[in-house]
């Protein structure tokens, strides 16, 4: 990784703590992406322990004597950064693909096919949610473009034209709201295949913040919406099976407790589209 590096979180975009209100694919993107910048974090702060002389403890039973031990521990955090940067592109392409099944979006579907890419679908996904000139799309994309180049070394995998206008018209609004992220260098370190740890946590921000954007477009979920996410996540059946062996009077609670423990994204839809009925008591 290359010098100039800055924390992982900035201006706290890839927080997932602030789930309320979050329908159930930004909850689990959020989950996964809070516990892979933890790792970031800590893995980060273990390498530079190893770069100010910290010494391999003698109970831990591995071998490790590197010439350079400045150069193995930037080595290291190149490797951590850049498996970070792919387990947020899984699952960003994850919050897309279950994203895209709401009805809302069957014209989206519909033009895809074997070959549309993962950052082609999540550019067409935000499109229609956000609009087409987004720039937090277009650093989103460019997450996944570069997780596409750190898994497959010759994959050329890259921008459009307009989605690299986008981010160079943004600068000086992305300078400001990333810790002075500079989009020369992003695109410039993109190209090298060099990334600092302040590119890969800038477009992790992005990414969250565009999935937030277009959560916040779906979250009104209508019947047919909550079908589709239930059928999902397996939990159609669990609740035929509630229905099946709890009386009346206990469903509709029995039913959102079982969402609650296990898709409490879908509670709030749930709830108000399956109003309790009369005499329902916990």
């Amino acid at each position: 990784m290359k010098a100039g590096s800055v924390g992982s979180s900035p201006n706290g975009a890839a927080n997932s703590s602030a789930t309320s209100g979050s329908v159930q694919p930004l909850r689990d993107l959020l989950a996964s992406v809070g516990e892979a910048v933890a790792n970031l974090n800590t893995a980060v702060v273990g390498l530079d322990a190893v770069e100010q002389g910290h010494n391999k403890p003698e109970t831990l039973n591995i071998s490790w004597n590197p010439n350079d031990r400045i150069a193995a521990a930037r080595k290291s955090r190149r490797f951590v950064v850049e498996a970070v940067l792919v387990r947020v592109a899984e699952a960003l392409s994850e919050f897309v693909f279950v994203t895209a099944r709401l009805p809302r979006f069957s014209s989206v579907r519909n033009n895809w096919n074997s070959k549309t890419s993962r950052a082609e679908k999540l550019a067409d996904v935000a499109a229609e949610a956000l609009g087409a000139k987004d720039y937090l799309t277009a650093g989103a994309v460019l997450l996944i473009h570069w997780r596409n180049r750190v898994v497959h070394p010759r994959s050329q995998a890259s921008l459009t034209a307009a989605q690299e206008k986008n981010l160079r018209a943004s600068s000086e609004e992305i300078e400001k709201n990333f810790a002075g992220l500079s989009i020369e260098r992003l695109l410039k370190d993109f190209e090298t295949g060099q990334p600092t740890l302040k590119d890969v946590s800038s477009l992790i921000a992005m990414s969250i913040r565009m999935a937030r954007a277009v959560d916040k477009a779906v979250s009104d979920l209508s019947d047919d919406d909550l079908g589709i996410l239930l059928d999902y996540y397996g939990l159609k059946a669990r609740i035929s099976e509630i229905e099946a062996q709890t009386t009346p009077s206990k469903r509709h609670a029995s039913v959102i407790r079982m969402l609650q423990s296990s898709a409490p994204g879908l509670v709030p839809a749930y709830s108000r589209l399956h109003a309790r009925t009369t005499g329902d008591s916990n």
